[in-house]
């Protein structure tokens, strides 16, 4: 009887100060996130600078630490991130697209995050995030940040006949369609490329050209811009889970408020990298809107292709 009399005191005791169930407050969540770029790169700040901002915002509740390719190659993360070996991935959908294809139509979509949250598309990419990679699905940076067609030399009338392009999956069918011969090589072995003559050009957003060195052998930068660059922001569905739905909801609000934030960033890049080839003498040659039309449709042909229901559900929420 004594020592259950002491035990009711101890848990009465806890309650009062807080170290009761009735009255306990979850610790801070320590999340080890990895980056497919270092902060320094065009594509890589915005998760660093979102992250700064996470741990202020939600201090005492989440704390992120941020580890690069460096740590972990990027073609490797997305796999970490599925079985738990990172807590939160920043990186393209194309990196883990034999794993979730329908993950991927973001980098086509007409309508920004905002309204994607909205009109029901998050909450569809969020099942498929759910089901395919075993993560929560946050949001995504790059809406409004269109790939563009650069070369070392001119194209005629919109072609690229005989000219071998460096390329990637998301738009070898369409530099194909352009008459060029395309090659796959990872960004660190374009500059060597252009230097020797090996590729006449190059597939690359509008930031980052100068970040590589590229500009100095890039005299032409072939529009409109197509596509958009998708760089997205998932956790571990059992790391997320296993979190409280204060610290859930701490992380869901600072998604919402990157969405909000981003264009004022976009906005700002976008010039600066403008600036930039502008200085370096890229000439802009703008191909007409046909252009970015055929790139569109081609790649939606061949993502509904490998996934009919889904990509045809998200063609039709990111694109209304």
């Amino acid at each position: 009887m004594k020592s259950r009399n002491l035990a009711l005191a101890a848990a009465a005791v806890a309650v009062i100060t807080g170290g009761g169930t009735a009255a306990t407050v979850a610790a801070e969540v320590k999340l080890k996130a990895a980056s497919f770029l270092p902060g320094r790169a065009s594509f890589g700040a915005p998760f660093f600078r979102w992250v700064k901002e996470v741990n202020k915002q939600c201090a005492g509740k989440v704390n992120i630490t941020v580890v690069g390719p460096s740590a972990i190659k990027a073609f490797e993360q997305p796999n970490a991130l599925k079985q738990g070996v990172i807590d939160m991935l920043s990186g393209p959908p194309a990196y883990y697209k034999g794993i979730a294809i329908a993950a991927e139509t973001t980098v086509l979509a007409h309508v920004d995050p905002v309204e994607q949250r909205k009109n029901g598309a998050w909450a569809y990419l969020n099942r498929v995030h759910n089901e395919k990679m075993n993560a929560q699905y946050l949001t995504y940076v790059g809406f409004g940040v269109s790939f563009y067609v650069y070369t070392r030399k001119a194209g005629k009338g919109g072609r690229f006949d005989g000219f071998r392009m460096r390329t990637a999956p998301i738009y070898d069918t369409f530099f194909r369609g352009l008459g060029a011969t395309t090659t796959k090589m990872p960004p660190p072995a374009v500059y060597t490329a252009l230097e020797r003559g090996a590729v006449d050009g190059y597939g690359w957003p509008l930031w980052g050209v100068t970040d590589f060195g590229w500009h100095k052998y890039t005299k032409f930068r072939y529009g409109p811009g197509f596509f958009n660059v998708a760089v997205n922001i998932i956790v571990n569905l059992d790391k997320w889970k296993a979190m409280s739905a204060d610290q859930r909801s701490c992380l869901t609000n600072m998604a919402m408020w990157l969405e909000k934030e981003f264009p004022k960033w976009r906005a700002a890049e976008n010039a600066k990298a403008t600036a930039a080839q502008n200085k370096a003498g890229i000439k802009y040659i703008d191909l007409g809107a046909a252009h970015a039309k055929k790139a569109e449709e081609l790649y939606w042909a061949e993502l509904t292709k490998a996934n009919p229901k889904d990509v045809s559900a998200l063609r039709n929420l990111l694109t209304k």
